[in-house]
């Protein structure tokens, strides 16, 4: 009788278990575990990365042996698949006019192995490069949880198109117009550019359409497509180890997301020159120094912007509202030291240090003003094209042949930029990533 007795309780118990787990309406996730000791791994999220190779004879030469671009796209595809926070599925496209799913009857981490001249041949149109068309393609194909990311070397090149000028204007607007299309649909969505540079054996095709043999190196291009959630594990778990590759060069970044919460503290006492008091981030004015300007230094917390040091180490993409101010340095929060870029490792005093401990400040920007000081300090990081954009752009690529510096450039690249830096301004309706404003007494 006991043993029955026993044995009604233990189904009791398993259905009050199992009722339990299956309550609808209820946020599961932080409960603890219904059997003590076990933990119930968390589910990772499903999404694809979908990859494009721009599949025209100008691409040739990246694929004919095991180059560079190879090396780092095998990086890609095993990094891809190594990928633990999110369950991610690949798919492989080969793009120009048609959009070609394949995989070649290979893994997914062998597919760089089969990307040869031979195995694209046939497969669309490989003569021409209308990129604002290839990009729609891949826009409508963006969606749901997926990452885009298109290889291409991006050299502009429209089929029958004589008015290089005007043709240039269009790639631009017909660029903006499809990743505005793409924002309306979709409004996180972000876009990042990776600069490499590979070997290459193949043809050279010029603005003309002239055959050129015998250059060895070209620049090749990452374009990452993904909504907001999906970036930081692209940019954070799967590039580094792109990056790692010899090969590259700069990243960009567009976004429409702005960052208004910031954490700041202006400092009294370490990289100054006047007398000056702060409370609760605002600063007064005690006295102007005898000789030299006023200068005071403001920390901040620059951990979340999704942009490179680099960038933020930019004095040219700051702006600032009031023209009294200008910014003399930008340094890195290092220990008990600031590392200015211009002024080198200046140290943080003993009672700075103190208000400081528990903050995670990053960047310390060192400010100026050599007038009386009317209003106050309003400055902002602005979203600015970065400068190598402009550098690696050509507009006339016929000399590339005897020119070794037109060999790193890529014909039409800036004005494609330019149209996804539009989309991406108009979306938003302004051009800065954060903007800080300090009360002057």
């Amino acid at each position: 009788m006991k043993q029955s007795f026993a044995v009604i309780n233990l189904f009791i118990s398993l259905i009050i278990l199992i009722s339990s787990c299956g309550r609808g309406g209820e946020n599961t996730e932080n409960q603890k575990p219904a059997i003590p000791g076990v933990i119930i791994p968390k589910t990772p999220l499903d999404a694809t990365v979908k990859v494009y190779f721009e599949n025209t004879l100008s691409m040739d030469g990246y694929i004919n042996g095991n180059t560079e671009f190879k090396n780092v796209f095998r990086e890609l595809l095993v990094a891809v698949e190594n990928e633990n926070e999110i369950d991610f599925t690949t798919q492989f496209y080969l793009i120009n006019d048609k959009l070609t799913p394949t995989d070649f009857g290979v893994q997914t981490t062998k597919i760089s192995e089969k990307l040869t001249p031979k195995n694209t041949a046939g497969k669309g149109n490989k003569g021409s490069s209308d990129f604002e068309e290839i990009l729609d393609k891949i826009l409508e194909n963006q969606t749901g949880d997926a990452i885009s990311v298109i290889m291409a070397d991006f050299i502009y090149s429209p089929e029958g198109e004589k008015d290089t000028p005007s043709a240039l204007n269009k790639l631009k607007t017909y660029t903006q117009n499809a990743f505005r299309k793409a924002g309306k649909d979709a409004d996180d969505l972000e876009t990042r550019i990776y600069r490499f540079t590979s070997d290459f054996n193949g043809v050279y095709y010029d603005i003309n359409n002239k055959h050129i043999t015998g250059i060895e190196n070209r620049p090749y291009y990452y374009f990452v497509i993904a909504p907001s959630n999906l970036m930081p594990i692209f940019s954070n778990k799967i590039a580094p180890q792109l990056k790692n590759n010899s090969g590259y060069k700069n990243e960009a970044l567009f976004t429409a997301k702005e960052f208004n919460s910031i954490p700041t503290q202006v400092l009294t006492s370490t990289a100054n020159n006047g007398r000056i008091r702060s409370r609760n981030d605002d600063l007064e004015i005690i006295k102007n120094p005898k000789k030299g300007n006023l200068e005071f230094t403001v920390l901040a917390n620059l951990t979340e912007l999704p942009v490179d040091d680099k960038y933020l180490l930019d004095k040219k993409n700051y702006k600032l509202a009031n023209p009294e101010f200008s910014i003399k340095d930008i340094g890195l929060v290092k220990g008990k030291n600031i590392d200015f870029s211009e002024q080198g490792a200046i140290k943080i005093d003993p009672s700075t240090l103190v208000k400081i401990k528990d903050k995670n400040f990053t960047h310390a920007i060192l400010f100026s003003t050599e007038e009386f000081v009317s209003e106050d300090l309003e400055f902002a990081l602005r979203k600015r094209i970065p400068s190598w954009v402009e550098e690696v752009n050509s507009n006339d690529d016929q000399r590339i042949k005897s020119d070794s510096l037109e060999q790193t450039r890529t014909f039409s690249f800036a004005h494609l930029v330019n149209g996804i830096s539009k989309a991406y301004e108009l979306q938003s309706g302004n051009d800065e990533y954060f903007k800080i404003i300090i009360p002057i007494k």
